[in-house]
């Protein structure tokens, strides 16, 4: 991520100076990307798989900021969402209300990975 930033700036930097312009940046709100590793992410699915929870990759890679990132500069980490449906609102929209029987879900999923870490039947 750091990579990308550098080579924006540059990029905006060299087109300011072709044109005669000034550029000043400034960054707010900066998350660390979040990257699932391959051993974290084989752990889940086999503790998800062991719970009959349905699971896999949706669609593209997802966009949007997550602090979550910040968990995988110093452990081993995969980021896990619990999906409740399309034809519900999107998270952070003002009508949006969780759906209480996701509880029993994730929990369910957590509790397996947790005791499969510690090496409990």
């Amino acid at each position: 991520m750091a990579g990308l930033v550098r080579e924006a700036e540059t990029l905006a930097r060299q087109a300011a100076e072709r044109h005669g312009l000034g550029i000043e940046i400034t960054h707010h709100d900066v998350f660390a990307h979040c990257e699932n590793a391959p051993e974290a992410v084989a752990r889940l699915a086999a503790a998800l798989e062991a719970e009959a929870i349905p699971h896999g990759p949706q669609g593209q890679p997802m966009r949007a900021s997550e602090d979550f990132g910040r968990f995988g500069i110093g452990a081993t980490s995969a980021l896990m969402l619990l999906g409740a449906g399309l034809d519900r609102p999107a998270l952070h929209n003002p009508d949006y209300d969780f759906p209480d029987a996701l509880i029993e879900t994730g929990l369910r999923g957590f509790v397996r990975l947790t005791g499969d870490l510690l090496g409990y039947d």
